[in-house]
């Protein structure tokens, strides 16, 4: 397509484009302009302009808060071009009007101009290199099928295999997605709060004549967790290396946190040796899942009550090993089915609604961590909720953590490779987006 002119009437319309394209052009239009644009650093100007996105509220103050940290202008430069096509077409001419007002050159030079690209932008698709690493799985009993223990951790062949990703549409409103009611985030005061619980150091079990080994790895878990659920607008409460009793103590007193009704997400992550449907406390003791679940069910939680309810757990679940089997790629039909809409005004609801539990792995399975980077499940989630939080509900991300982890991860045990599957419990009565822009 040749690129098109103001006084053409080939000139396009980005407004009539679907959203998939408006993003394609949106991205091509800033690169577009990506060398003039990184000038505008050499009077300060830049400061400047990010100064006034702020101030029109079309990045958000941490998106300023992370500009500001960056030293290089390089790097200012390439998290703007990050972060714009996120805000959506309309905030996008908000801000070349601010460029153009800062530089009023740029304007006649075409800087930023949708009529001065060439040609429509093909969504590239990326792969990750393969990362040969050592794995421990999160089961109290660190045995080794092999026979041999490699010196960081279970398995010396453990292979990560690439996966495909693409860059997803940006969304412009609720409209756009479909009629189903989403959570509203900003209902009350706070947007959500997240419970971080890490079990890495497993001594006092040890002490008990308990064989847990140390979870190594999983500080970097928990970090990765706390710095996205943060960067989300969470409150973040973080607690580690849990005996039972403390366990017990944490949960009742969340239960009770007078507080809690001033949040409008409930987000809880354990990070922990498992088995069984337990969570291994670091005495070796066990703490069911069920019971820390139930303890946040509307009769028992009332200030969660509509709220979305989020456990995330990480931790082996049983001792069989999921091995690969070969499939055929037959397109699945269409089966689905409508349900008779019954009232407008729900008088009362489950008292186990609004509720998602995501497993790392299916019941009776394995889960694996990686000593030095993490777990495959939570380093998935984490990226796949930094990429997709802002055009993506949680159910449509955990899919993608799915897909990541069952076809990105496997390693060798006595000659075949076994793999992992993720496990969700879809409980919510409504989709539930997390980045700010889909406040209702």
């Amino acid at each position: 397509m040749a690129a098109a002119h103001a006084d053409d009437e080939s000139a396009i319309n980005i407004d009539s484009l679907d959203l998939e394209d408006k993003l394609k052009w949106l991205k091509e239009i800033l690169e577009n302009g990506r060398e003039r644009f990184g000038q505008l650093e050499s009077n300060g100007s830049l400061a400047k302009f990010i100064e006034k996105l702020a101030e029109q509220k079309i990045i958000s103050g941490f998106n300023k808060k992370n500009l500001d940290k960056l030293k290089d202008q390089s790097e200012v430069v390439e998290e703007l071009h990050r972060i714009l096509p996120t805000k959506g077409w309309d905030n996008f001419k908000k801000a070349r009007d601010i460029l153009y007002e800062i530089y009023p050159h740029f304007k006649d030079e075409g800087i930023w101009d949708e009529n001065k690209v060439d040609d429509l932008p093909v969504l590239s698709i990326k792969y990750s290199a393969k990362d040969p690493n050592d794995v421990e799985h999160d089961g109290a009993v660190a045995t080794n099928p092999q026979g041999e223990e490699d010196v960081d951790g279970l398995f010396s062949s453990a292979t990560r295999t690439s996966e495909p990703t693409k860059s997803a549409p940006v969304p412009q409103s609720r409209s756009d997605w479909s009629a189903l009611p989403s959570y509203n985030m900003s209902s009350r005061r706070h947007k959500g709060i997240c419970l971080v619980i890490n079990n890495e150091e497993y001594a006092k079990a040890r002490t008990a004549h308990k064989d847990f080994k140390d979870r190594r790895g999983s500080s970097r878990d928990a970090d990765s967790i706390r710095e996205i659920f943060s960067k989300l607008g969470f409150y973040v409460e973080y607690q580690k290396n849990l005996t039972k009793s403390k366990m017990d103590k944490l949960v009742d007193m969340m239960v009770n946190f007078q507080g809690l009704n001033t949040y409008n997400c409930f987000v809880a992550v354990f990070l922990s040796h498992g088995e069984n449907e337990c969570l291994n406390c670091v005495d070796g003791q066990d703490k069911k899942i069920d019971d820390i679940i139930n303890a946040f069910k509307g009769d028992n939680c009332p200030a969660l009550n509509g709220i979305p309810k989020w456990f995330i757990i990480q931790a082996c679940r049983g001792k069989d090993f999921n091995y690969e089997v070969s499939i055929q790629h037959d397109a699945p039909g269409d089966e689905g089915h409508d349900v008779e809409r019954q009232s407008d005004k729900p008088i009362s609801i489950p008292a186990c609604a609004d509720f998602y539990i995501s497993y790392a792995t299916a019941p009776g399975y394995y889960s694996y961590r990686n000593t030095r980077t993490g777990s495959w499940f939570i380093q998935c989630l984490v990226e796949v909720l930094a990429k997709y939080n802002w055009c993506e509900d949680v159910n449509t991300m955990m899919t993608r953590v799915n897909r990541k982890v069952a076809l990105g991860f496997h390693h060798k045990i006595e000659g075949e490779y076994v793999r992992q599957m993720p496990y969700h419990v879809n409980m919510l009565t409504g989709s539930l987006f997390l980045h700010p822009a889909y406040q209702a």
